[in-house]
């Protein structure tokens, strides 16, 4: 039996079949005005805290992984002796163990709970930060890149769960955009920062040395202090005042029981995922990342080699940065304007592949540096459209759960795949990193366009083009894999 949409997981969820319609009734009347208002009020404390902290956290987390690039601009790779494909290694060491480490990290999640484990991680990559200004070769870069993976594959799993946690559905979309919101937020801090550090002239360290440094001391200190903001659970709150803990409960258990619990089913779960329309929605997150991890890791660099100075290069990221957290904040409304999430999204890949033909079209300064933030718009604004197409198409706990897994899974490899596109051999054009965006672009739109055949469900043959030009697609990413080898090494 196939799952039913519209039905969501929750921790806290009990099954509607044991729900009778008097506590429906109850609950909703409970809260009367003066409740609704401290109820406001209390989801007002939970934003500025707990919301807060994670939103800052994934800003570190963002800025983190940008460093790199930040670094390299600032002598990193002359210094460390790296040349030829040595930085692109470094880069992509990251994202093996950020993929191998998710489910282990998730156990120890529900092991030590959200408070204690997401802080600790965040410690322990704002360390291993520290210590790459110590690294001296392409071999200690490779052994922290991986580390950090490691570290900071819980973060965003730890994050989400606390949302579903503290928030009620209608409210957990809106929060997930903000959180989303950080990486392009740590993009419009994280240049100008990395550009005044690269001013210390303290003889102690060189200037990209101070970048890692710093930013990883930065990054550890507000561990410690995630520590002592986070909580759990609403209950567990020390900012909450008893009240509003329980209407904080009353309201989320007036969620679960309107939305209805029902467990992941197993079975199902081989179904699912040899489903093509789920795969067809990760392959988009996978054509995403490569617009969202250029601009974080490689804006810097591309915009060194246009002529300008490290330190101008630097400062200059917080534009793309800019245009990428305005379209992830639009990013909410699109189907609400455009009355679906097909043309949203459609629209975004039109602006990525405008974008990306800029890039490859003219050697402008200005329009390359516009084009640049073209595609910061459309890339973030699709990270931010993509789980709102996936909620509201999925439909049941087990195909959610596939769904969930496999987009992490793609925006990963789309990540990893980004670190071998700009290359040292290509500056300063970067044609081919640019044209693998283009290609990013034309592939979601190939993968989108079945989707709309599928869920209008007009006719059986409309599934049938689903699938055919999904199997088409993955061919195509497997060609671009086997194409971003043979023209990397």
């Amino acid at each position: 039996m196939e799952d039913k949409p519209g039905v969501t997981d929750s921790p806290m969820a009990v099954s509607p079949d044991n729900v009778s319609k008097e506590l429906l009734v109850s609950s909703s009347a409970a809260l009367d005005t003066n409740d609704d208002k401290r109820l406001r009020w209390a989801f007002r404390k939970v934003d500025a805290t707990l919301l807060l902290v994670l939103i800052g956290s994934n800003i570190l987390n963002s800025m983190d992984r940008a460093n790199l690039g930040l670094s390299k601009v600032a002598g990193l790779e002359a210094d460390t002796g790296m040349r030829g494909s040595d930085f692109n290694v470094v880069v992509s060491m990251m994202y093996p163990t950020y993929l191998l480490g998710m489910l282990p990290s998730n156990l120890m999640l529900r092991k030590f709970g959200a408070r204690i484990w997401l802080s600790l991680i965040t410690v322990v990559w704002g360390v291993i930060n520290m210590c790459m200004a110590f690294a001296k070769n392409r071999t200690d870069f490779i052994l922290c890149r991986l580390f950090l993976g490691a570290a900071e594959s819980g973060a965003t799993p730890g994050a989400l769960m606390l949302i579903t946690l503290w928030y009620p559905r209608e409210m957990v979309t809106s929060c997930i955009t903000l959180f989303y919101s950080a990486f392009a937020a740590g993009a419009i801090i994280g240049g100008p920062i990395a550009s005044g550090i690269m001013k210390i002239t303290n003889p102690r360290f060189r200037s990209w040395e101070w970048i890692f440094f710093i930013e990883g001391l930065t990054t550890a200190s507000f561990g410690l202090l995630m520590f002592f903001l986070l909580a759990d659970y609403p209950e567990k709150s020390w900012l909450l005042k008893k009240s509003e803990k329980a209407l904080l409960k009353q309201r989320m258990e007036q969620d679960q029981a309107e939305g209805g619990h029902r467990p992941v089913n197993r079975n199902r779960m081989w179904i699912h995922i040899r489903d093509p329309l789920i795969y067809s929605q990760a392959l988009i997150l996978f054509c995403a990342n490569f617009g969202v991890n250029t601009i974080l890791t490689f804006t810097a660099i591309i915009v060194n080699q246009m002529g300008y100075s490290p330190s101008a290069a630097q400062a200059m990221q917080a534009a793309p940065g800019i245009c990428g957290f305005v379209g992830i904040l639009l990013s909410r409304y699109y189907p609400k304007w455009f009355r679906s999430h097909f043309a949203s999204s459609l629209f975004l890949s039109a602006w990525l592949i405008a974008a990306s033909s800029i890039l490859l079209a003219t050697t402008n300064n200005i329009a390359r540096i516009f084009a640049l933030c073209m595609l910061s718009f459309s890339s973030f604004g699709a990270i931010g459209i993509g789980p709102g197409w996936v909620m509201s198409n999925t439909g049941g706990p087990t195909r959610s759960a596939v769904s969930s897994a496999l987009n992490v899974a793609h925006g990963g490899l789309g990540a990893l795949c980004t670190s071998y596109i700009y290359r040292n051999q290509d500056a300063p054009r970067y044609l081919f990193g640019h044209g693998m965006n283009l290609f990013a672009g034309l592939l979601s739109v190939a993968v989108k366009s079945p989707r709309l055949f599928y869920y209008s469900k007009d006719n059986a043959n409309k599934k049938f083009l689903a699938k055919s030009a999904t199997k088409v697609s993955r061919v195509l990413v497997f060609f671009t894999t086997c194409l971003l080898q043979i023209n990397f090494f």
